[in-house]
């Protein structure tokens, strides 16, 4: 594992202790658990492929969160290199 993912994995900031405490993260956060309640009380017979669904798209964003976080970390890395370089 290199320096940039223990970065992102909170090994070396404390990423995970991020605080969603804004309001617009709650609303759309009680219009999510309001949509998969309704959902699962309708179609209870989903319930463990809605399940597996949600898995897998956690997953899917988790990977992709760590690609961008590695990219971003990366584009600014060179904007700085760029930075440091004489001027002509």
């Amino acid at each position: 594992m290199n320096i940039i993912e223990e970065m992102y994995n909170g090994d070396l900031f404390p990423i995970g202790t991020y605080d969603h405490c804004s309001q617009e993260y709650k609303n759309a956060m009680d219009k999510l658990v309001a949509a998969e309640t309704e959902l699962l009380k309708d179609y209870s017979q989903v319930k463990e492929l809605f399940q597996k669904y949600q898995n897998a798209q956690i997953e899917l964003i988790s990977i992709n969160n760590r690609q961008e976080f590695l990219n971003g970390f990366r584009i600014g890395a060179q904007i700085a290199l760029e930075m440091i370089k004489p001027i002509d």
